[in-house]
């Protein structure tokens, strides 16, 4: 079945308003942006720059702490140059004193020794008898063993010779004359040979003290020459040192 078309609906038509007038807005000019680039940023709102104000800190105290050292060691380079100095002057008044003490004693110990052969010397000289043999050996060997002992305790020591054997050498012997074989206690020695001690030689802490006076062997001379012998001369000694 048809309908009829609904004629109650009506269409109202759309009413138009017209749109309210607008303001244009106002246009501002924003103020210029100007970048000041010698200003200090903020602190704290970089980490890079906190961490090098960290650093600069410390670098400070590692100064300061340098500087402190320093002086320490300075301080203590002064305190051992005074303490060297003053070891230095102990040392030197103790070695003087060791040394004026060791003069005194053994210039103590020589004269003690030296006092009874003295006086025992002193007592044949005013009896002024000399026809009792016996009593002067007995004096005389009694000053000769005092003197050794002397010696001795000085730490002096008698340089022996090998008579016959030994070598002259210059270092420990002094040449006083020259034998010849003839005359010589060992004619079948070589030439340069020490044949007899005139006076003992000593030693003093193994350094030479005195030399051995001593003879030494000639060559045995060409057949119809003399030998050469008696006191030697300085070019005798060269000869025999050689």
């Amino acid at each position: 079945m048809d309908t009829a078309p609904d004629t109650d609906r009506t269409t109202e038509p759309e009413l138009k308003t017209d749109p309210e007038p607008t303001t244009a807005p106002e246009l501002t000019t924003a103020p210029e942006h100007t970048t000041d680039h010698t200003a200090d940023p903020p602190a704290g709102t970089d980490p890079a720059v906190e961490r090098l104000d960290r650093i600069g800190a410390l670098l400070e105290e590692v100064v300061d702490d340098n500087t402190a050292v320093t002086t320490s060691m300075n301080q203590l380079g002064q305190a051992q140059r005074a303490l060297g100095a003053d070891v230095r002057r102990e040392l030197g008044e103790l070695r003087r004193d060791l040394a004026a003490g060791l003069a005194y004693r053994t210039l103590k110990d020589l004269c003690v020794e030296l006092i009874g052969p003295l006086g025992a010397m002193e007592a044949m000289l005013d009896k002024a008898d000399f026809t009792d043999t016996e009593a002067v050996s007995g004096h005389v060997r009694s000053l000769v063993i005092t003197l050794h002992g002397v010696l001795s305790r000085m730490g002096a020591e008698r340089i022996a010779v090998s008579l016959g054997e030994e070598a002259f050498n210059p270092n420990r012997h002094r040449c006083v004359s020259l034998v010849a074989p003839d005359e010589s206690p060992f004619p079948d020695a070589p030439p340069r040979t020490v044949v007899r001690v005139l006076e003992d030689g000593y030693l003093l802490d193994q350094r030479l003290l005195t030399p051995v006076a001593v003879e030494v062997q000639a060559d045995r001379p060409a057949a119809g020459t003399e030998p050469e012998t008696g006191t030697t001369t300085d070019t005798d000694t060269d000869t025999a040192e050689a």
